[in-house]
């Protein structure tokens, strides 16, 4: 953009949102239709990012009185631009900067913005190490948890040997679901626990129907079928056979 300099006034005790800011900024420089990112200098000189309700609050509630905003394209802009001490360095990328045609920016990589998490493994430090806690996000999205499961047999250790009890196993995975794309559940992974609730000695029909009730933060405990990624510290005594019909989660 070069430089063009603006100034307007907003409500310091209602700024609304983000995005009306957004829509102000952009329709205020005539830039409508390029895609930009804003940031703002805070009272010790840095640049960070205004991308949120959170933070543009932030914002506005530091300006002492005036705020500073910043405004570059999006395909410009560098993710790692924003931080202690960036806005010296903006500074000097300005003052460095010639007329003329410039070169198509550098792609820059840099943390990710707006994440939203998938999934993740939980409570590590307190499940054995043949076990696995895995939190499946869906986000308010319609899209399906994306496996289905069986019941089956599975072998336990007893005082008296080994002994065959009812399992609740992972029987499919539906491709580009959201469960095979997290890489922490597979097929015939067996079933624990569902948000804390044991299956042992419930049917099939009851775990899928508490599968989704929870299906929009599903937390399921497995006993993965493949412990070539666990580090098992006791003797391994698990298994499934049986098969039977298969309901989908």
């Amino acid at each position: 953009f070069g430089a063009e300099f603006r100034r307007f006034s907003l409500d310091r005790h209602k700024p609304g949102k983000f995005e009306d800011f957004y829509k102000l900024v952009v329709h205020t420089h005539h830039i409508s239709n390029t895609d930009v990112t804003i940031g703002y200098a805070d009272v010790h000189g840095d640049l960070l990012p205004i991308n949120n309700d959170d933070n543009f609050c932030k914002a506005v509630s530091s300006a002492n009185p005036l705020l500073r905003v910043f405004i570059q394209k999006r395909e410009e802009a560098e993710h790692c631009s924003f931080g202690a001490g960036s806005l010296s360095r903006r500074r000097k990328a300005l003052a460095l900067r010639e007329d003329g045609p410039r070169r198509r920016a550098h792609l820059h990589i840099g943390l990710p913005h707006d994440f939203r998490p998938v999934s993740s493994i939980i409570d590590v430090d307190i499940l054995p190490e043949t076990h696995r806690r895995v939190r499946l996000y869906r986000h308010g999205c319609q899209k399906p948890l994306g496996f289905y499961i069986r019941d089956g047999t599975s072998v336990r250790v007893a005082p008296q040997g080994l002994e065959k009890v009812p399992g609740i196993f992972i029987s499919r995975m539906v491709p580009g679901g959201l469960a095979e794309s997290t890489g922490l559940l597979a097929v015939d992974d067996e079933v624990l626990e569902v948000n804390g609730i044991e299956v042992a000695g419930k049917t099939l029909d009851q775990v899928t129907d508490m599968m989704i009730a929870n299906s929009h933060n599903l937390i399921v405990t497995v006993k993965p079928a493949n412990q070539r990624n666990n580090v098992v510290r006791g003797s391994r005594a698990s298994g499934s056979s049986g098969r039977s019909s298969d309901s989908a989660a």
